[in-house]
């Protein structure tokens, strides 16, 4: 459990994290120069891919840390705050899924198709709101579990 957490919970953070700013770092030296560089755009493609792999992977290890009681039961008074990180969790998959599908049906550079860099751009910045809140209801769990019992835990 020690290794298994941060590697599946801490990495799909710190993935998706890269991959909106990479992406908004395409958008905004494209706008400040004109010139729109695949490369970037593609390994926001790559670290999405991967942050999606360990989401997917995290939410395993959430169940079964969920079942065996390593931070909350399921059936605990703490445990309504799981099921709504396992219904955030689902959204970024979701979420980061329609941004890997979206960006799949660019023409040859991005840029080229205003809604499709739109939705690109909306599903990151979108996405990285949800990893925020799954995060911030998974540190209250383990930290301050007490404040999320005041919250109606």
């Amino acid at each position: 459990m020690h290794v298994l957490h941060p590697l599946f919970v801490h990495l799909h953070i710190a993935l998706l994290l890269m991959a909106f700013i990479t992406m908004y770092y395409w958008l905004f030296k494209g706008l400040a120069t004109s010139i729109f560089e695949n490369r970037i755009y593609s390994l926001a493609r790559l670290n999405t891919t991967a942050g999606l792999v360990f989401v997917v992977l995290s939410m395993v290890f959430g169940i079964r840390d969920g079942l065996a009681g390593n931070v909350a039961l399921f059936d605990s008074p703490l445990g309504k705050w799981l099921y709504v990180k396992a219904i955030l969790a689902t959204l970024i998959v979701l979420v980061y899924g329609a941004f890997l599908y979206a960006s799949r049906k660019k023409p040859q550079y991005l840029q080229e198709d205003p809604t499709i860099m739109f939705w690109c751009l909306a599903t990151q910045l979108v996405g990285l709101i949800l990893v925020i809140a799954v995060t911030t209801i998974g540190t209250m769990l383990v930290y301050y579990p007490h404040g999320l019992e005041r919250l109606g835990g």
